[in-house]
């Protein structure tokens, strides 16, 4: 994580935690009633634990470098349920042919897949700008420190990965410092010690995002019984 990254984290945190305590210093007024239909409270909280995720995107997307200007040409997208990818055109100095790359994100840097050299490259693009500069994916040390230090907020966040063809979504969290992952279809929740468990998931499916934990179909409780006695 960058420096920048960490500073605008605390920030975001304290403000988080600000938000927190102001919320539990209005339910706890005798004053506020709220009912069933309509409770602003938890209206309140919702939103609030969509804050994170939120600015997390945009302080992505807004100071992440992006590639030098070299003269290669660079498509990224991310592909359903496996992780995002890049596809890169270099010029070679003779300005005759390029090098070909398709690159995977492993949750950590752009590993090289493939290449080769190709020659006759056209490109078609709009002529005014309609996507996204590419930005590096951010990485898994920062998606943990995201969800870190949180577990104790009325809706913590979560890494949630997406469903595949073989496996439900699946839900990581930090309790207490620990990470726990659970599926949704999983009686027990795993402990994950080693970040290659992490970059497992990736590769089956794709990157995770920041969400609180109220948009998954898993609760807190899911997580806190012991895996041994669930």
């Amino acid at each position: 994580m960058t420096a920048s990254h960490q500073r605008a984290l605390e920030v975001l945190r304290d403000i988080d935690s600000r938000f927190h305590r102001l919320l539990e210093a209005v339910a706890d007024a005798d004053e506020i009633t709220t009912t069933p239909t309509t409770d602003p409270i938890a209206t309140l909280r919702r939103t609030r634990a969509q804050i994170d995720a939120v600015l997390f995107e945009h302080h992505r997307r807004t100071t992440d470098g992006t590639l030098p200007d070299g003269g290669s040409c660079v498509l990224q997208w991310d592909p359903p349920t496996t992780p995002p990818r890049r596809l890169v055109f270099d010029p070679n100095s003779g300005g005759n042919s390029w090098t070909r790359r398709e690159l995977e994100w492993t949750g950590e840097s752009w590993r090289v897949c493939g290449s080769d050299s190709v020659n006759a490259v056209a490109i078609r693009a709009p002529a005014e700008p309609r996507y996204p500069n590419p930005v590096d994916p951010p990485t898994i040390d920062t998606l943990l420190e995201w969800i870190r230090d949180s577990w104790h907020n009325p809706d913590p966040p979560a890494l949630v990965f997406d469903a595949t063809a073989k496996t439900e979504q699946g839900v990581l969290v930090a309790v207490d410092g620990e990470l726990r992952y659970r599926e949704a279809d999983s009686d027990h929740w795993c402990r994950i010690i080693d970040e290659t468990d992490l970059y497992h998931h990736i590769k089956q499916q794709g990157q995770p995002a920041v969400q609180s934990l109220s948009e998954t179909s898993l609760t807190p409780q899911h997580f806190t019984p012991s895996p041994l006695t669930e």
